[in-house]
């Protein structure tokens, strides 16, 4: 797709000289790497003069020059002697997005390109010891979803099917330049496998770590993750109780995890469907839905304001440090630096708003996704996640056989910053079969 825009809209011959025609506006911050240049050259060949192949040579050395200079990744030694990326309060490099800055970091010159995608209230920056040890052998890219990290966090409906995985697509188009194999943990495996239904041309495969994302039948998993993260505060407990009454989900009165269908909103314990005080069914039935109407936008209010609240509340570095034990076995790698790197893009203006539509958004179910994927998939699995348990991965592999599934021992929610060096071989490994 670049090579056909760039062959189309940057020159023309007149009267033998080339003039370069004004750029498109989504090429600014485009990095054209060399074999684009000369696959372009190849195809050019077939069909074009040796003057408009010079005259394309020019325009892409145009908007090579014109492009901001790629910021390396860099690395550097922890306290424990493992190399890994340097924390940059500034970030690395950004690419305009439909009008948005899009952060990302970038590694290596060589072999397949890996697209790797954070989880929920990460960044690009997780994926900090596995970086530099991949682009060894392969272009590596690390991007921030828009909402997370450095890249912009715009009022839009982040719960829409197709954002996420239309930005990732057209970062590999526009960026990458040729089909990757997408990585993603948590809620970045759901953009990940989301992108690789809606835009299948631009993904090689898929590794899915832990990765987040209801099944159609099932609310209560996914709910009692999001409940996990919120405070056990007055606060944070009315965000749960919002978060229940909106969704049907209760709390189990066995275990406190909450379960789904426990009853219709609008209809109080104890009660039966079919009748209310007394009253017939259906003029109970259109009292509720009347209540429902009357009360959703005070209902909404309080949802919204117990969130903001609890949004302020898990923003701190005290509070990140908890989340992140509750969920890490190598708990050495909890340090200033990740929880720095969780904190510091939280601070926008927009943040906590945009924590409010992401966690009660609705995407596509799981189990519809993999019903129209076609792709090889890797499952990396933390087999110690509190949030998202080794079933989850087996429930995928039955659902879509074709998948492979490594279950990582004494691993939590994140492998990939948890075990980067068993993260790294596995991913290796297995992309050099596809």
């Amino acid at each position: 797709m670049m090579l056909n825009r760039l062959a189309a809209g940057q020159s023309e011959l007149t009267q033998g000289n080339c003039r370069l025609l004004q750029r498109p506006a989504n090429f600014r911050n485009a990095v054209i790497p060399l074999r684009v240049t000369l696959k372009l050259s190849r195809t050019l060949t077939r069909s074009m003069d040796r003057n408009m192949i010079a005259c394309v040579a020019l325009a892409s050395q145009e908007l090579t020059r014109n492009a901001p200079p790629i910021v390396e990744a860099g690395s550097e030694v922890d306290s424990h002697g493992i190399t890994r990326l340097p924390l940059r309060r500034e970030g690395w490099n950004f690419w305009e997005w439909e009008g948005r800055k899009i952060h990302y970091i970038t590694a290596g010159d060589k072999g397949t390109p890996l697209l790797l995608i954070h989880g929920f209230g990460a960044s690009a920056y997780h994926w900090r010891y596995n970086i530099n040890e991949l682009a060894k052998t392969h272009r590596v890219f690390a991007v921030d979803l828009l909402g997370f990290g450095w890249s912009d966090k715009p009022l839009v409906e982040y719960s829409k099917y197709d954002l996420w995985p239309r930005q990732l697509s057209t970062f590999i188009n526009e960026v990458i330049g040729e089909p990757a194999v997408v990585a993603g943990n948590s809620l970045g495996g759901y953009a990940s496998l989301a992108t690789a239904v809606r835009y299948p041309e631009t993904v090689k495969g898929v590794v899915l770590l832990n990765a987040a994302g209801r099944f159609e039948e099932v609310k209560a998993e996914a709910q009692a993750q999001v409940e996990a993260a919120l405070p056990s505060t007055e606060a944070g407990q009315g965000a749960k109780e919002a978060l229940r009454e909106a969704s049907g989900v209760e709390p189990d009165s066995s275990n406190g995890n909450p379960v789904s269908g426990a009853r219709p909103t609008g209809q109080s314990l104890g009660s039966s469907p079919a009748s209310t005080s007394g009253r017939p069914a259906a003029s109970a039935k259109e009292e509720t839905s009347l209540l429902t109407r009357i009360t959703a936008p005070f209902k909404e209010l309080a949802m919204r304001g117990t969130i903001y609240t609890s949004f302020v509340f898990a923003k701190q570095p005290k509070r990140i440090r908890q989340v992140l034990q509750q969920v890490y076995k190598n708990e050495q790698n909890i340090d200033d630096e990740l929880v720095n790197s969780i904190v510091w893009p939280a601070q926008g203006n927009n943040a906590a708003e945009v924590f409010y539509r992401i966690i009660t958004g609705e995407g596509t179910p799981v189990n519809v996704l993999l019903n129209e994927l076609d792709k090889p998939v890797l499952l990396l699995w933390g087999a110690d996640d509190p949030w998202i348990r080794p079933q989850s991965a087996e429930r995928i592999r039955s659902l879509y056989p074709r998948a492979e599934k490594v279950l990582l021992p004494g691993v939590g929610h994140c492998p990939q910053d948890d075990a980067p060096e068993r993260v790294n071989e596995e991913l290796l490994k297995w992309v050099a079969t596809i």
